[in-house]
């Protein structure tokens, strides 16, 4: 992710603008780690950042932290819920929607997400999914 310079001697008004440029005003861990590093840098020694202001961001980014670790958690719930159960799910191969279902026979966590593993084999997606039933 490239960040624009900004011309600015206050911090903030450099983290806010840097906020918006980044792709919808999103921001991930690193990008928020690595703008409050920059903040951090730049900041006049003269003027620092109110502490208020600092502690406010660090309590913001715990926060986002934990809601992502939480949905996180839930995902791999609900996906271990449906272990034994029928799904039906929208799958897409070269550029060709189809649908696939069969019972849920095994439950794996990978970096790219949550995958459920059907009885004849197919391999999908927690988001694929669109019909659950017993």
């Amino acid at each position: 992710m490239a960040i624009a310079p900004v011309s600015s001697s206050d911090p903030s008004t450099a983290l806010s603008t840097a906020v918006q440029q980044t792709a919808g005003g999103q921001l991930g861990e690193q990008q928020f780690l690595q703008l409050l590093v920059t903040q951090l840098t730049n900041q006049d020694p003269l003027q620092p950042q109110d502490q208020s202001q600092f502690l406010a961001q660090l309590a913001q980014f715990s926060t986002v932290e934990g809601v992502n670790n939480m949905a996180s958690a839930q995902s791999k719930l609900q996906a271990s819920s449906l272990l034994g159960k029928t799904v039906a799910a929208q799958v897409v191969t070269n550029n060709v929607p189809a649908t696939v279902s069969g019972q849920v026979t095994a439950v794996r966590y990978g970096a790219d997400g949550v995958h459920v593993d059907l009885a004849d084999g197919s391999d999908i997606t927690l988001d694929q999914i669109k019909q659950v039933s017993n």
